[in-house]
């Protein structure tokens, strides 16, 4: 079995720090990687105020940043599956795709719909920051999935209602 890489795009690394569960990447996974470009657009992004939490994982170690230029490598038939998704979304899964024709099996944790849709259709493997509570709830790291779940909701994080009942079902809640 190849060994699992786990990229972070930013949504998810934004969601997990505003409700205060950054953790819960680290206890899942260990070590999660992302591009210098997401982490650029978490820790300078304006006006995302809880960038702190990211910036102490970085200096931890378990959150590790590598800088990556899809620019200069992006093969023509990836460019049309990557038009229209911001630079750090295009990074991380320009990247799991490199990871994965490589033999490796990478885990893509990203939100955004699109960017989620065009990794399902490279065979990437995708896991939202529901998905992510749901398996700390399955894995007896959290309690209950509900309460974070509404926590992100509360906190102007749009999860739909289908998400949040996918989450639950896994959570077995």
């Amino acid at each position: 079995m190849s060994e699992m890489t786990v990229i972070a795009d930013a949504s998810p690394l934004i969601a997990l720090a505003r409700i205060r569960h950054l953790h819960l990447l680290q206890a899942l996974f260990g070590e999660v990687m992302l591009t210098d470009v997401v982490a650029q657009e978490v820790l300078s992004g304006g006006d995302f105020a809880d960038a702190e939490p990211v910036r102490a994982a970085i200096g931890i170690g378990w959150l590790k940043v590598t800088p990556y230029n899809t620019s200069a490598t992006t093969p023509t038939t990836l460019t049309a599956y990557l038009e229209g998704l911001d630079p750090g979304e295009t990074s991380s899964i320009f990247w799991a795709a490199e990871l994965q024709q490589a033999g490796k099996s990478p885990l893509l944790i990203m939100d955004e719909a699109k960017g989620r849709a065009v990794a399902r259709s490279l065979a990437l493997e995708v896991m939202g920051s529901a998905g992510v509570i749901a398996i700390a709830k399955r894995s007896g790291l959290i309690p209950r999935a509900r309460p974070l779940l509404e926590s992100l909701r509360a906190s102007g994080y749009y999860l739909s209602q289908t998400v949040i009942d996918a989450a639950l079902k896994i959570a077995k809640e």
